[in-house]
Formats: structure tokens, C-alpha cells, sequence
């Protein structure tokens, strides 16, 4: 199994990645995002942008009791996207290296109320948006592989975690396994009557999902479609997936 990224991999990939998305949407920011049409990349800059601000006044404000809302700063959207971007991703970056991973900090998962807990969250919620702005410029690049696995980790036991005790009506019809063809990773999960299972190991399963950790990582958001990887067994189990809360 691969390592997991430390706490300085992932305030580097914050970083790493928000260039990466600054720099692909600059001359595209009019044009619609393909994986998430209700936006333009001037949007999409906004939204992590406007993320990367909300976290930072998490970090600063150092409650793991309650979210704290930063004051206004949602009229900020109004300034030159990028320069937003740019400057929220140096306040989050520095405050994340200042504060190392131990620092009380709130979340919304209820676990791991931690400086860790967002740097984690922020370099997957970057990466995943900075697919979104190349696929938009037309020129994408894979998610690193520590960087994807750890993103199906999370995907899995932070967001469906938390979300599907709150959705009852979800459901795989049976057991999926992802499995990486890049590295020896795979997961068996199963979803339904509000319960998630989960086996961080091959097994059987209704339905095999085969590609590399990039590909299942933005598989696993509703990126890549299942044209893109290798399924053996139920289909109706793999495309169930898109219908998971997210």
C-alpha cells in the first residue's frame, strides 16, 4: 500500500495545485466548466477561492466547537478572480505551515477537529477543482498518485461517511470494489438502507471498477465515467454510484 501524504505534502499541493488551476483558466474564464456546467472558470475560481477564505478564518479563529463565518467576505467574489485565488491560497498556505497539523480547528465531519483535518481536505478539494479548470482549457493532467489514493480514502470514509446515514434511499445494489491499476490499492464498498461498508482490500464484489488512482479519485466525484475504466460484472452496480450524495 502506498503511504498516505504528510501534513507538508498536502500544504504543498494546496499550493501546487492552485497555481496549476490559476494558471490553466486565466485566458478561459468565460468559458463554461464541462464537469460542472452551472459554472463558468470565473466561477469556479470564485467558489475555491471563496473556500480557501472560509477555512483560513477556521484555522484563525482556533474553535473546534462551532463554524465561524468569515465577515463579508463573499463581496470579494467582485475583484479579479484569479487575484482572489492567488491571494486566498497565500493565507491559507502560510496559515496551515504556521499552525502545523495539531492545531484545534472546526469541520463539519464531527472527526478529527484539526489543522490536519483541513489541509487534507484542502489539497483534495484543489485538485479536483483544478482538473475542472483543465478540462475547461483543454490541456488535463492526472492527480498525483499518494495525492489520488489518499482521495478515495477520504472520499469514502469522510464524505460518504457522513452522508449517507442522512440519504436512506441510497444505494449500490450491491458491493463495488475499486482497484487501482497503478499501485496495489483497492476498496470494496457498499451503500444502502443508510449504512456504508467499507473493505480497504480486494474482495468480492457485484462489480469491478479497474484504472489508476487518478482516474477512480475523479471517478469517485463524478469526473470520469465509467467509459474510461474497466468494469467487470453488474453495470447497474458501477452507475449507481453517480447517484451517491456528494
Amino acid at each position: 500500500m502506498i503511504d498516505s501524504p504528510s501534513f507538508e505534502e498536502r500544504v504543498n499541493a494546496v499550493e501546487e495545485e492552485s497555481a496549476r488551476l490559476s494558471s490553466v483558466i486565466a485566458d478561459v474564464l468565460d468559458k463554461r466548466v464541462p464537469s460542472c456546467p452551472d459554472w463558468s472558470a470565473r466561477e469556479l475560481a470564485q467558489h475555491v477561492a471563496g473556500v480557501f477564505t472560509f477555512w483560513a478564518h477556521q484555522l484563525a479563529s482556533a474553535d473546534p466547537t462551532e463554524r465561524r463565518d468569515p465577515p463579508g467576505y463573499e463581496s470579494t467574489a467582485a475583484s479579479d478572480p484569479v487575484e482572489w485565488l492567488d491571494a486566498a491560497t497565500g493565507v491559507l498556505v502560510e496559515a496551515l505551515s504556521e499552525l502545523g497539523p495539531d492545531e484545534p480547528c472546526w469541520n463539519w465531519s464531527g472527526a478529527d477537529l484539526d489543522s490536519g483535518w483541513v489541509a487534507r481536505r484542502m489539497a483534495l478539494e484543489v485538485a479536483v477543482h483544478r482538473y475542472d479548470g483543465e478540462l475547461t482549457a483543454g490541456d488535463v493532467s492526472p492527480i498525483g498518485l499518494a495525492l489520488a489514493v489518499d482521495g478515495i480514502d477520504e472520499r469514502l470514509e469522510v464524505h460518504l461517511r457522513a452522508d449517507v446515514p442522512e440519504c436512506p434511499d441510497a444505494s449500490l445494489g450491491g458491493p463495488l470494489c475499486l482497484s487501482c491499476s497503478d499501485t496495489e490499492s483497492a476498496w470494496v464498498v457498499e451503500v444502502g438502507n443508510g449504512r456504508l461498508r467499507t473493505r480497504h482490500k480486494p474482495g468480492p464484489a457485484a462489480a469491478v471498477l479497474r484504472g489508476s488512482a487518478s482516474e477512480l479519485f475523479l471517478f469517485s466525484w463524478n469526473r470520469v465515467g465509467l467509459e474510461d475504466l474497466e468494469l467487470t460484472g453488474e453495470r447497474s452496480v458501477a452507475e449507481a454510484w453517480s447517484s451517491l450524495p456528494v
